[in-house]
């Protein structure tokens, strides 16, 4: 007979596939960090026939539905929630481990740079629309005008209505480390992994 009988991997090594499959398409996609430099890709065929509620919101179409919907079929629904949580895990473990790096040599290199980039005026000083821009640049389009002005004042620790670099140094991992998380889950509903 002409027919091959092609192996069907065991149930634990399509986990451990799936799982390897999503860690990296989440983590690279945290290299974009901003939703607007992803295309708007429309996928031919994919129909919206299985809509999931995650986190009380609607889950997103994107261009990971097929795969994730496939996964769903091959894992079920439980196996499927378990790898996620597990890639979601992960991936705020290296959001987190990026944001503690701000103590180290080269976190402080970074965030001197990144001062630096916001420091439109070159005064040695951010005002409030430098800080904004600089936010608006990191793809944190989602912050309010108010959540901004929080960012702000938290920051501004003496009053003077400008962010010296110390003060940026003390606020800048924990706004990264908050803003990015959500950036991930935002980008991860967009991208449709939450599908």
């Amino acid at each position: 007979s002409l027919r091959t009988k092609i192996p069907f991997p065991p149930p634990a090594r399509l986990t451990q596939m799936l799982r390897s499959v999503l860690l990296l398409a989440v983590v690279g996609t945290a290299s974009a960090f901003a939703p607007s430099a992803l295309p708007q890709l429309k996928l031919r065929g994919v129909t919206q026939a299985h809509t999931v509620t995650m986190m009380g919101k609607q889950a997103k179409d994107g261009p990971f539905t097929p795969i994730v919907k496939a996964a769903r079929t091959v894992l079920g629904d439980s196996t499927l929630t378990k790898v996620r949580g597990d890639v979601i895990a992960k991936h705020s473990q290296v959001i987190k481990a990026f944001c503690d790096t701000g103590e180290s040599p080269t976190g402080k290199i970074a965030l001197k740079q990144l001062y630096k980039l916001a420091d439109k005026d070159g005064n040695g000083f951010l005002d409030r629309e430098e800080l904004q821009t600089a936010l608006n640049f990191l793809g944190f389009t989602h912050l309010s005008d108010e959540a901004i002005d929080g960012i702000f004042a938290r920051s501004d620790k003496n009053g003077d209505a400008m962010i010296d670099f110390e003060e940026f140094m003390r606020e800048a991992p924990n706004t990264l480390r908050t803003n990015l998380t959500k950036l991930a889950k935002t980008n991860g509903n967009d991208l449709g992994f939450l599908s």
